[in-house]
């Protein structure tokens, strides 16, 4: 009788034990299946529009000196913003090859060796797009493409 005592007391202590295991498993997948990746928060889908090749020259005593060609796709936070940057393209262009020119020119967004300065580049074009389509409007360019060609005289 206190074996069988024994025996029934350690079935229900394994038991136990078994069922407890099973509902903190069942719990921590439970939780790890609700577990979001890793990804930064962004409050809305953004809308990516490609945008038209610049190709502009870097003159130095009035002779081409680099072709430089920049093909970018501005980041917008909805399907209105988007369409807006659609509808205004030739007006954004216009503002962005001037401001661009300019820039070039002075060397305002070139580092010390001749280099396209990245960030510089992505900030004067949002700014740039603020002034036309409005803030807020183009929230991040992302730079597909920069080629730099040196001119032959």
């Amino acid at each position: 009788m206190k074996k069988l005592v024994i025996i029934v007391v350690a079935v229900l202590l394994l038991a136990g034990v078994g069922v407890g295991a099973w509902i903190f498993l069942q719990h921590g997948e439970a939780e790890a299946g609700t577990a979001e990746p890793d990804v930064p928060d962004v409050p809305y889908d953004p809308i990516y529009v490609e945008f038209n090749p610049i190709q502009l020259p870097i003159l130095r005593d009035d002779t081409v000196e680099q072709l430089v060609t920049f093909v970018v796709t501005l980041e917008v936070p909805d399907e209105i913003a988007g369409d807006r940057v659609i509808a205004l393209a030739p007006r954004l262009n216009d503002a962005l090859m001037l401001d661009l020119y300019g820039a070039l020119d002075a060397g305002s967004i070139l580092l010390a060796n001749g280099v396209i300065d990245v960030a510089r580049l992505k900030d004067r074009i949002v700014r740039r797009s603020a002034d036309v389509l409005g803030e807020g409007v183009v929230t991040d360019v992302l730079v597909q493409m920069i080629a730099q060609r040196p001119q032959q005289p």
